[in-house]
């Protein structure tokens, strides 16, 4: 265990700090709201994860704006991160009780294996809530496993709790709560003990969950009718979001049977497999191998107990073993039918450790055991060697977690900032006038205009005594000059702005440098290598423009909105007829210079109409695929293409750039 503390360290201060997407579009600005009270003053600020519990999300914003240096920070937070090897640790013990090798020894290869998890590196030392709340799930799944040696309902009330509390942290957590109960269906003893367990473990859940997410929830409720705003809208019926019942599917894309290619698929290196980032993982693989093994063990042992030894005696498997086996495998099937997110199933891929080992250690040879996951441990560390890409937005150390150059007007004036963008950077709030209000207007939930607008959003335009000022991030190259706005930049925003009423009042705009050097990848894909001369120059790792807005005389924004009503009626009819493929049905047309855009939040699907061609282009796909012509359009049947089967004969590893929106 000393040894991963010190892994733990060499990797945290080697990787640098992730700037990832999350942490600029809702981490830090999560724990703001929460923190100065902002839940009625800004309106979907970070589009839809921005509602999501901010508790995780407080101690790295309170070391940030405390000024802590970005080496501390990331070490702060690994450190907190890593118990979860402690349990993994007394978890192995349990389940390898009857191990063909030494115990220690199968400990030892259980924790390793849990800990070169990409998943795992990849969260480790930042701001992600997974690794926090999957230590209380983990924490849960050991008390649970501690209950088949000594089942006392106090046990399996705080194995509960536990459960509640990393679920209450992490709502993607529910999904690993199942299986607990499942898994008490396999305990030694009568029904009626295993009923009253489950009451217990289902009281301790449900106090878990109050503990860490009755209040947020409660909040939620009281201002939007949804205490889990805005997920499962449809149930909740609030008005302030469409009704539909947001899932992200991203991952899916081999249906309800995603959970069975995945031990193949992760083999492979590249994007958007399991997870956003290439995280190339043969564990799972190896798990599969191990279960073929110990049945091929099992069936020769069946053959040749047919002349039995003299003396000869079975030894039953542990009953720990054995549930922790039901709950890995309920729980996995559940993840692998509802999401396929790999950060979502942190959980499993660090238990993917002991559960090899156990399995391996129990059933196989003692050599060949020994042999096997010293081989396992060398080969996962070689595919995460040559891998190069374990962390999303990896930056140089600079003393500050964040380098923000802001001009001093933006500090000392409040304004109303509508946010364009699927990346909100939202996280430029707390260094704003604290009078000032926040809406990602338009990004991954695109908020509705004209009828549909929620009064919510039609209050917070409606403010004249601040101005009202558009925020946007420009594409940023080293090398290049990207400081100044393009002439034509006005026609691409007037447009998306029309809907709205507003336009720019000219190209005056301001900007706000996010400063940081992303850090230079190696072989391994991580590696101190020295920026150039050029990255300490320019050391720009974003930039966004801040202009002012002026509102559209009313006969202009009618006149744009009738033209949004023409476009409407043609999407409207293409949803109907495909159904889920383009799922959620109704959301809010974008504009551009170029076009008309729906962007489908659970899929990443673009319905698009550009220069007269009305056309579909799939999430993970570089095709796009025509359905006619908008000048030839009069209600015609729409025959909508198998969106997800050519995704998969096209089986593109690397997602394009998003089409302009």
């Amino acid at each position: 265990m000393g040894f991963l503390l010190f892994l733990t360290v060499i990797w945290t201060l080697i990787a640098g700090k992730d700037l990832n997407f999350d942490f600029r579009n809702y981490h830090l600005y999560s724990a703001y709201a929460f923190l100065h009270d902002r839940l009625a003053t800004d309106y979907f600020p970070a589009a839809v994860s921005g509602y999501l519990n901010p508790l995780a999300e407080v101690p790295i914003y309170a070391m940030i704006m405390g000024g802590w240096d970005d080496r501390l920070i990331a070490l702060v937070l690994a450190l907190s991160h890593f118990p979860v090897f402690l349990f993994v640790w007394k978890i192995a013990e349990l389940i390898t009780v009857d191990s063909k090798i030494n115990q220690a020894h199968a400990c030892v290869a259980a924790t390793v294996l849990a800990f070169l998890s990409p998943i795992q590196l990849t969260t480790l030392s930042n701001s992600f809530a997974d690794p926090t709340a999957g230590l209380f799930t983990i924490a849960g799944i050991y008390l649970l496993l501690r209950s088949t040696t000594q089942t006392r309902h106090r046990v399996v009330l705080l194995a509960g709790v536990m459960f509640g509390v990393g679920a209450g942290l992490k709502l993607t957590n529910l999904v690993l709560i199942p299986g607990a109960f499942i898994a008490l269906l396999f305990l030694p003893g009568p029904r009626g003990s295993k009923l009253k367990l489950s009451l217990v473990l289902a009281a301790g859940c449900a106090l878990g969950f109050l503990i860490t997410n009755g209040w947020w929830a409660a909040k939620l409720y009281a201002y939007f009718g949804n205490p889990i705003f805005p997920l499962y809208n449809s149930l909740f019926k609030s008005p302030d979001f469409i009704d539909s019942n947001f899932s992200d599917r991203r991952m899916l894309i081999y249906g309800a049977w995603t959970w069975l290619v995945l031990p193949f698929s992760m083999l492979r290196s590249g994007t958007m497999i399991y997870s956003e980032n290439s995280a190339p993982d043969l564990r799972l693989f190896l798990l599969v191998l191990s279960f073929a093994g110990a049945m091929a063990v099992f069936l020769f042992r069946k053959i040749r107990a047919r002349a039995p030894v003299q003396g000869s005696r079975v030894e039953p498997p542990p009953v720990a073993r054995k549930i922790f086996l039901v709950y890995f495998a309920v729980s996995y099937l559940l993840w692998g039918t509802l999401s396929g997110i790999g950060r979502y199933a942190y959980v499993l891929w660090v238990l993917v450790g002991p559960l090899l080992v156990g399995v391996m250690a129990a059933h196989w040879p003692q050599a060949l055991t020994r042999v096997s996951l010293g081989v396992a441990v060398v080969i996962q560390v070689v595919v995460l060697f040559l891998n190069g890409n374990l962390y999303w937005s990896a930056h140089y150390w600079s003393g500050k977690w964040l380098d923000l150059e802001i001009p001093e007007s933006l500090k000392n004036e409040p304004a109303t900032y509508l946010l364009h963008g699927v990346q909100s950077n939202s996280f430029i709030a707390p260094y704003l006038h604290p009078d000032s209000r926040f809406s990602n207007f338009t990004g991954q939930y695109v908020q509705p205009l004209g009828a549909g607008m929620s009064e919510k959003m039609r209050t917070f335009l409606s403010d004249t005594q601040h101005p009202v000022r558009l925020v946007f991030e420009a594409n940023y190259a080293p090398g290049v000059n990207a400081l100044t706005l393009d002439s034509n930049s006005d026609k691409e925003i007037n447009s998306f702005l029309s809907g709205y009423g507003f336009r720019l009042k000219n190209l005056e705009c301001k900007m706000i440098l996010l400063k940081g050097s992303p850090l230079e990848k190696t072989l391994s894909g991580v590696g101190w290598v020295p920026p150039t001369l050029q990255k300490r120059d320019e050391n720009i790792s974003a930039v966004m423009w801040v202009c002012d807005l002026e509102r559209l005389p009313a006969p202009e924004l009618e006149k744009a909105l009738q033209e949004y009503r023409t476009i409407d009626k043609v999407f409207d009819s293409i949803e109907d007829a495909c159904g889920r493929a383009l799922d959620p049905h109704r959301i809010q047309t974008v504009r551009s210079s170029t076009g008309w855009f729906r962007n489908y939040f659970n899929t990443v699907t673009v319905l698009m109409v550009k220069n007269d061609e009305i056309l579909v282009h799939p999430n993970l796909s570089m095709l796009t695929f025509p359905l006619g012509k908008l000048s030839e359009w009069s209600g015609k049947k729409v025959e909508c293409p198998d969106i997800l089967k050519h995704v998969r004969e096209a089986d593109f590893k690397l997602t394009p750039a998003e089409p302009e929106n």
